[in-house]
């Protein structure tokens, strides 16, 4: 019995010097890239430069402008800092986000004056709640600002699609304002879906996919008859979203579901963005997203920007954003909102604390320089995704990328410290 205490002992006293030197571990992990990064990059203030001084080469049709996470108020400022610079100066027309299409359609309305919503109406029919914020409210009365008094007006997209429901309310209405015959009775199949709470992934729904399908057919085949009818092209686009959406729902069931869902996903935004720069008429685009769409590398899938960089080439200009200390609002696995801290160790964005916010371009950088060096080798960067877990505090991976800046985007804008989202509505 005693040399079974004795033993006991021993494995408890192993057990808690186990535990300790694995915290010790997980303190250094987390410490050890912070402490790094806080030095001086030599050179630095050569090639910084304000966003209004930011430039964009000739050949550039698209920009993309990321953000490190969802849940900070300054990147979503930096949407309409940069959108003001890329209209005044760039001829960019277009602005599209990463929201579902027929959100896009209702904000486009708004902007341009076709709308007899306010603006809280407008923010009530977005989707995601990252986005009902001030910063982005002032972003759409601004556009619609700016197209009272210029000729050339500016558009509004979204090119997701992970929330239809927007999408096929649009489409319901224009076919029953309209008088669509194809349209007849596909409200009563999708009301189980939209007042019901039923899967956009139930098999019930099969018959309603159909008649969308036909619906869109028939439209197209009706150009000439429909195509003076408000949106049409608009509700063209609704209805091949809804459709991409249920294959995504489809991809997401498989065995594989996160990953081939993932990837259907960056492709079909991807798509959906080579579709609208194609049809601008000489003038330029600008994508905002997380960072692991715009930029050309993720961490298990192919990324949007990857798929529109096969495309377009460099026609495409994806500039990346990070920061280095993050009071980020994210939401947990029960939809509660809360405030997390986590810090970067990314060297770059611990310049901004003694230079200010800055946009670099890497294509400015000399080679054989200091800055060179940093965004030529492997640093480490913050990525924040829409949801908390105790295992981002714990696992750094889940948080940081280890990479070559220039192998995930273009050029970057590196904040120091950011601050929780601005919600319109007190969620945290």
């Amino acid at each position: 019995m005693k040399a079974l205490k004795k033993i006991g002992k021993v494995m408890a006293v192993l057990f808690l010097v186990l535990m300790l030197g694995l915290g010790a571990l997980d303190i250094y992990l987390i410490k050890m890239p912070e402490l790094r990064a806080k030095v001086k990059i030599d050179g630095i203030e050569d090639v910084a430069c304000s966003i209004e001084e930011l430039t964009i080469q000739e050949n550039v049709k698209v920009i993309g402008l990321g953000e490190a996470s969802h849940g900070n108020a300054e990147f979503q400022e930096l949407k309409l800092d940069v959108l003001k610079v890329l209209a005044d100066q760039y001829n960019v027309d277009c602005f599209a986000m990463e929201m579902d299409y027929g959100e896009g359609v209702i904000v486009n309305d708004y902007i341009n004056g076709h709308s007899g919503m306010s603006i809280d109406e407008v923010m009530s029919r977005i989707n995601f709640t990252i986005y009902k914020t001030e910063d982005i409210r002032d972003l759409i009365e601004w556009m619609k600002d700016y197209n009272r008094s210029h000729g050339d007006k500016l558009s509004f997209y979204g090119f997701d699609l992970q929330n239809p429901d927007v999408d096929l309310k649009l489409i319901l209405d224009f076919a029953a304002n309209n008088s669509i015959p194809e349209g007849v009775g596909l409200a009563d199949v999708f009301d189980v879906y939209l007042n019901s709470g039923v899967s956009f992934r139930d098999t019930g729904l099969r018959e309603g996919f159909e008649m969308l399908d036909r619906l869109g057919i028939a439209l197209k085949n009706g150009r000439e008859a429909y195509q003076d009818l408000y949106n049409y092209e608009r509700i063209l686009d609704c209805i091949e979203n809804v459709l991409r959406t249920r294959e995504l729902a489809a991809r997401y069931d498989g065995d594989n579901g996160m990953v081939e869902g993932g990837q259907y996903r960056d492709q079909m935004m991807a798509l959906k963005v080579i579709e609208l720069s194609e049809s601008l008429d000489g003038s330029r685009m600008m994508i905002t997203g997380h960072n692991g769409h715009i930029g050309y590398a993720g961490n298990y899938t192919r990324t949007m920007g990857s798929f529109i960089r096969d495309e377009l080439g460099d026609s495409y200009h994806a500039i990346g954003t990070d920061y280095f200390i993050t009071d980020c609002n994210m939401p947990s696995g029960s939809g509660r909102r809360s405030n997390h801290r986590f810090v970067s160790g990314d060297i770059l964005a611990y310049q901004a604390k003694r230079i200010g916010t800055y946009y670099l371009d890497f294509s400015t950088v000399s080679e054989g320089t200091e800055v060179y060096k940093y965004i030529h080798d492997s640093i480490y960067t913050g990525t924040l995704g829409e949801g908390y877990s105790i295992r981002n505090t714990i696992l750094q991976d889940t948080v940081r990328l280890y990479c070559e800046p220039e192998y995930l985007y273009d050029a970057m804008i590196l904040i120091y410290e950011c601050t929780p989202l601005n919600l319109l509505t007190e969620e945290n």
